[in-house]
């Protein structure tokens, strides 16, 4: 029986952290939210990277709803890569990350690449979160 109960709290252990998203570093969290909220387009996951206050994150979900409406609408193809995510500053429980977005569409046959340039905003909340982007040019 206590071998059972042993074999039981190890595995819920193992699970906890095998499932537990890694928020040691600024960089790595906005990648991984980037990445969860407009390549997987998985809500529930990309909250795992976001900050308690996600209101200054209004220019990267206006950024995917404009993609969404134009696949409906023209019938195109987009897909996005996270291609750099570089800190530009941090402070304290503050950090500035640079990121280089690849916004790819195939529209009647034509492939067109294009890069964006945003700058994301993180915080430490018990771990690193993303608080808010912005595209900077």
């Amino acid at each position: 029986m206590l071998l059972c109960l042993g074999a039981v709290a190890v595995g819920f252990l193992y699970y906890d952290r095998a499932t537990k998203p890694d928020l040691s570093t600024p960089e790595h969290v906005t990648r991984k939210y980037l990445e969860a909220y407009l390549i997987d387009r998985d809500e529930l996951k990309a909250s795992k990277y976001r900050c308690s206050d996600a209101s200054a994150l209004d220019e990267i979900r206006a950024l995917r709803a404009d993609i969404d409406d134009r696949q409906r609408r023209f019938g195109a193809t987009y897909s996005f890569s996270v291609d750099r995510v570089n800190e530009i500053s941090k402070a304290g429980d503050e950090a500035r990350m640079a990121v280089d977005l690849i916004l790819s569409m195939v529209s009647e046959g034509q492939s067109i690449r294009e890069v964006e340039h945003w700058e994301v905003t993180a915080r430490n909340e018990n771990g690193w979160r993303v608080c808010g982007a912005h595209e900077t040019d």
